[in-house]
This record gives structure tokens, sequence and C-alpha cells, in this order.
């Protein structure tokens, strides 16, 4: 399957019999590069490298996509979560890239959007990514 295919087939399917999904979603090498992402996804080049650093630097308290500040929730070595008024970010961090997603809630709420990511990022690094 290419990247692409786990962007649509995992991350933007939809999360209730109502057809919601994600706002936007993408798999991001440990580099910062973009391996494949949702049409939504306005993350720059510039803000990516940020992004991939915060999980392990407790200095970095905020995060850019797409213009938008979201502040640092929650970041370890695996994941990073962060927030804007309701909208916000799962990272999942495997060992060779980070599977986001990004969500607004109503109609995703955050743990939706965590065990969307989390379920990707498990199979991702079963299958030693």
């Amino acid at each position: 399957m290419a990247w692409e295919a786990y962007i649509t087939s995992n991350l933007m399917a939809p999360v209730d019999s109502e057809g919601n999904t994600l706002d936007s979603a993408a798999i991001l090498g440990l580099d910062g590069s973009v391996w494949a992402s949702s049409a939504k996804f306005d993350m720059t080049a510039e803000d990516t490298p940020t992004f991939i650093a915060a999980f392990d630097n407790p200095a970095i308290t905020s995060v850019l996509s797409g213009g938008a500040k979201y502040m640092k929730i929650m970041a370890d070595e695996r994941i990073f979560r962060g927030r804007k008024e309701k909208s916000g970010f799962i990272a999942r961090k495997s060992a060779q890239c980070v599977i986001v997603g990004f969500y607004t809630d109503p109609p995703v709420s955050a743990p939706t959007c965590a065990k969307v990511v989390e379920a990707l990022a498990d199979f991702l690094e079963e299958q030693g990514y």
C-alpha cells in the first residue's frame, strides 16, 4: 500500500455513522519531510522540523500549522498533543515516522482522533516503520 492510501483508508476514513472525519492528517518522516498528507494538511516545510523536535524538547511550548499556533498540551518521546480553542492534533512517533491527525471538536473529539492516529502508528510500528 502506498503512503497516500494510509491517509485515505485510515486517517481520513469516517469515524462515525454521520461520515465525520479528521480535519487533516499526514505521515511525516523524522527529518520533517512529508511522506503523505490529506488535501487540507497545511503545515509548511519550515514548521515540520520544529513539530518533530517538540516531542523531545520541553522548551518548545507551541507549534505552527497553517499559520495557526497550537499550544503543546502534552508531549513525550512517543505522543504529542496540541490544542487551539476547539481544534487540536494528536501525533504519534514510531521508529521512522510521525503520524499526525488534526480535529475540530465537535464533531471529532480528541479521544477519537487519538484512537485513529495511534491505531495506524501501532500498525506501522509492527511493520518496522
